[in-house]
Order: structure tokens, then sequence, then C-alpha cells
């Protein structure tokens, strides 16, 4: 399970990445820029290809041909790709360079790879409504609904579900009491009366996650923590409901709309704590451990939680990328506008000792989260 966990997550992460790099790749050809290599994987590259005299060369290894066409390659560390457009980086203004183009095709340019997240997340949660993916329902359900059942769809830290190892997504099936007493789990209120009655009881939850049967053991609390209930959980009735192409194309586009507000106003909420020292609960980042984590989980859960998943991580790393901070995309779009705004952009010196700083900040941030990720799983 830890393999293929691993195997997914970089299959995952380097599709992603692939198809912020591809965007790149496809508005820097449509508006006459040069891309020198656009690459699957980081160097040292493996093998390569280019087009010559409407003829394909192959060639190996690391030594790069004197040509101007574009070189294709894979590469061996398999975490992403690469798109080297010519000029970008020696601010180089002859023909076919980065620099030799207006601001607005250099932004364009720029904002590729975030548009490209974005349309991804579209089209994988579009796929994922096609197939049916969980989403809560209130009275019966469709027809063509699949997997109803009552789920839990929040695990409060430090409760007696999370202590009990319970997780999101996991399905209740049937409750019992010491007493022999069992309960199956029809609707939300039968979770919430059985409880009810067996306040400081152990009492048993018989769970479905995935393709596996669990037995979990909690007492549910008499005085719970204010916003939380007895075992620590919040519960809905679900169900997958596959729905025809173009319904399932609109609720793609509506959730990833939706998301992408609820994503803003979190990173909101999360600058605000940073400031007023009051992190708000729920609110957090998560890191490479932490997403490996999560990628563990949707594949215990079924592999339509990873499509969702992956979608969700799609737009994410699209949102982080507009972000207005040195080294992002959004960043260079902030250099961008200067330029416009001066008639002249700024010293190249001045831009890299930026983006330096800004990758440095990353680079500490990302520790950060990683070491607290580690200290969530293993403290």
């Amino acid at each position: 399970m830890i393999l293929l966990t691993i195997i997914v997550f970089i299959l995952i992460l380097g599709a992603l990445i692939i198809v912020h790099e591809f965007s790149h790749f496809i508005f820097a050809r449509k508006t006459g820029m040069r891309v020198e290599e656009f690459g699957i994987g980081y160097p040292p590259r493996i093998i390569g290809c280019f087009r010559k005299e409407n003829k394909w060369k192959i060639f190996f290894g690391s030594k790069t041909p004197k040509i101007k066409s574009t070189i294709y390659s894979f590469n061996l560390l398999p975490f992403g790709g690469f798109n080297k457009i010519y000029g970008m980086e020696s601010r180089e203004k002859s023909s076919g360079s980065f620099w030799s183009k207006s601001i607005g095709k250099r932004a364009i340019v720029v904002f590729a790879g975030v548009l490209g997240n974005f349309l991804l997340a579209i089209i994988l949660f579009s796929i994922g409504y096609g197939l049916g993916l969980p989403e809560i329902i209130e009275g019966e359900p469709p027809a063509n609904a699949k997997e109803v059942g009552v789920q839990i769809i929040l695990v409060n830290g430090n409760s007696p579900a999370e202590k009990a190892g319970i997780k999101i997504g996991d399905k209740i099936l049937k409750i019992k009491s010491q007493d022999s007493e069992v309960k199956i789990v029809n609707e939300v209120e039968d979770v919430q009366e059985f409880i009810e009655k067996k306040l400081n009881h152990p009492i048993t939850l018989i769970l479905k996650r995935g393709n596996r049967i669990l037995e979990k053991e909690v007492t549910p609390r008499e005085n719970p923590p204010k916003g939380q209930g007895p075992i620590g959980i919040g519960l809905a009735k679900t169900a997958r409901i596959p729905y025809p192409w173009y319904q399932a194309l609109l609720k793609g586009i509506k959730s990833t709309f939706l998301l992408t507000e609820a994503t803003f106003e979190a990173l909101f909420q999360l600058l605000k704590g940073a400031i007023t020292k009051e992190i708000p609960s729920g609110v957090e980042l998560t890191g490479p451990v932490g997403i490996g984590s999560l990628v563990f989980h949707m594949i215990d859960l079924g592999w339509i939680y990873v499509l969702q998943f992956t979608a969700i991580l799609s737009l994410n790393l699209a949102i982080l990328n507009i972000l207005p901070f040195p080294a992002l995309d959004g960043g260079r779009l902030i250099f961008l506008l200067i330029e416009k705004i001066r008639k002249k952009p700024i010293k190249a010196e001045i831009e890299n000792l930026v983006n330096q700083i800004g990758i440095a900040l990353l680079i500490i941030l990302m520790i950060a989260v990683t070491f607290k990720d580690i200290q969530r799983l293993w403290g």
C-alpha cells in the first residue's frame, strides 16, 4: 500500500506539473516564442528528440544538439516537467525570444500555467460527476444513486473519533453498545440518537472504508468542546450520482468556481490569523508529507476519491501560482505590471534577487509545513 501510494503520489504530482508547463509551452508557441526544450521529468536527460528537415531525430544523454527547433525530452527525476523558453532568463531580445514580445503576450504565457491547472480541475471534476462523485443528498436519493449511506465528513482534532482512527470518508453501517444493542444506520439521526443515549459509555462503530469493514470503539463525551459533538464527527447522508455529460460539465465548472472562492477565503483567514495570532480551526497548510498521507487515505477510500483529490490539488496549484509572491507566476505578473507602469523593466539583477529571496522563503515555509505534517502524523 505504501509503495502504491508513492507511485500514485508521483504520478499525480507529475501530471499536474506537466499540465502546468505544457500550458506555458502551448501559449509560448502560439505567441511566436521559441521553446528550446519541453521536458517530462527533471534532468539529467535520458533521451530527447527534435524535428529537423521534416524528420524526427532521437539522441541520448545530456549533451544538447545545436539546433533551433524544440527538444522534447524524458528525464531521470520523475517529479514533473519543465519548459525552457528562449531568452526568458537571459533577457535576450532577438527574434523568437521571450523578451522580444509585448508585455501582453508575455503576461499571457506566464498566466497560461495557472489557466492550465484551472481547466484541468474543471475536466477532472466533470469526469468525476459523470462517473458519480460522492455528494451530500437530502430526502430520497434518485433512482440511479449508488453507495447511499451516512458518511463522516468531519473529524475534530483531539476528539474520541480522531484518537480511535476514524477518518473523513468513512461510512457508518451499524452502531452497537456493550449491552449488545445494535442499530443499523440509514439516516444521520440514527447515529445522533444512539450516541445521545450512550454518553460516557463505550460504543462500537462498524464502518466501511473503501472495500474494508472496520470496527472502531469510542466513548461519547457528555460535555464536548464548543462546536463539537460527543465523539467529534460531522455527518451527512451521501451518495454517488452519475450525471449525463452536459450536467456533469456544468457541475464541474460550478464546483471549481465554488472551491476557488472557498480556497481564497481560507487563505485570507490564514493570513488574517497569522497577523492576529489566531489561526482559525480547520484552516491549515499541508506539505508533501501531508499530501502523501491524504493520497494514502484517498486510495483506501476508492479511486473516485483519488480523482476528486487530484482535481482539488490541480486547483490549489493554480491558486498558489497566481498569488503575487516572488518566484511564482503571480510574482512574474507583478513584475510585468510594474514594467507596464514604468515603461521599462526592472533591472535583471533586482528581479533575480527578489525571486531568489522568494524561493528561499518558500523553501523555509515548505520545511516548516513538512515538519508540522510529520508531527501531526507521528506525534
